[in-house]
């Protein structure tokens, strides 16, 4: 795996695991051959591990509070840490920036480790596929309070911690999130406009996560407009309802990459992965050459 130009982060960073005894044997805790110290696996079942706990809570409030989606201690315990686990990187508290310390809340005199990334996945019915819960990274919030591509190492070495086939995940349609995920592949769309989540703008996928992939991820490989179909606008919720209906009946559609922001229009490109006629998304989505044949 092509870990050499993740070395600043390695060099800079400690990964760690929150995970219950019962479920710590079932994972790797060398993902990659990237150990995790035994020092650095915290079961949040115990009080000694109370500070550390926090602090990763509160990265993940400061990344998703402020898009109305924070995260309550009850939810962390009983819907992530009880079913799934955590895996992340964190940096020593006596490394970390005065600045990053008084965002994060980090009690006077703590000097051991501060999250700076955080993965969780819950288990599906299926065995070797998981949900992913929370994806995040300070760099999202405090530029620079990490070094760059800990998003993506995170991904990577988290899939290999689970021991993970397949994977799905929710993300908001103008997240950037959602790019980088389609690292990984085309993502198959499960959901286009989601009604029951908070913010209905919101796509569920599912995609395969074989070493090809995580290779691929790390590479940071685009897809190449062979590969692009049509693309929708993020911001039209109408041409979203549109593709949400094609998902239900049955059509097969993809995110084929990262999203083109083209002044304020935000393009996400779509792979149509069936034979069947092209249909109408609606004046919003611009299809290529090869897919209007």
């Amino acid at each position: 795996m092509p870990l050499r130009h993740y070395r600043r982060i390695l060099d800079d960073c400690e990964p760690y695991l929150v995970a219950r005894r019962a479920i710590v044997d079932r994972l790797d805790t060398a993902p990659l051959d990237i150990g995790i110290p035994a020092a650095n696996i915290f079961d949040p079942q115990r009080l000694g591990n109370e500070t550390f706990l926090g602090l990763v809570q509160h990265v993940n409030a400061l990344t998703y509070a402020p898009i109305g989606l924070p995260m309550p201690d009850w939810v962390f315990y009983d819907c992530a840490v009880m079913p799934g686990a955590v895996f992340g990187f964190a940096r020593r508290a006596h490394k970390v920036e005065p600045w990053f310390r008084r965002a994060l809340g980090v009690p006077e005199g703590y000097a051991g480790l501060v999250p700076v990334s955080i993965y969780i996945c819950i288990p599906t019915v299926r065995r070797d596929a998981a949900l992913v819960y929370t994806l995040c990274s300070v760099n999202q919030v405090a530029v620079g309070a990490a070094p760059e591509g800990l998003w993506r190492l995170t991904l990577a070495l988290g899939i290999k911690a689970f021991h993970l086939h397949h994977m799905m995940a929710v993300s908001q349609w103008r997240s950037p999130q959602l790019g980088l995920y389609a690292g990984l592949g085309p993502l198959e769309l499960v959901t286009a406009w989601t009604p029951a989540h908070d913010n209905p703008a919101t796509c569920t996928f599912k995609v395969a996560t074989p070493d090809s992939a995580v290779e691929r991820l790390l590479r940071g490989d685009a897809t190449g407009p062979e590969g692009i179909d049509a693309y929708v606008d993020a911001d039209d919720f109408e041409a979203l309802k549109r593709v949400q209906a094609a998902v239900e009946s049955g059509r097969r559609i993809a995110v084929a990459g990262p999203a083109e922001i083209r002044g304020a229009s935000t393009r996400v490109p779509l792979q149509i992965r069936d034979d069947d006629a092209p249909f109408e998304l609606g004046s919003s989505v611009g299809y290529t050459r090869r897919f209007q044949g």
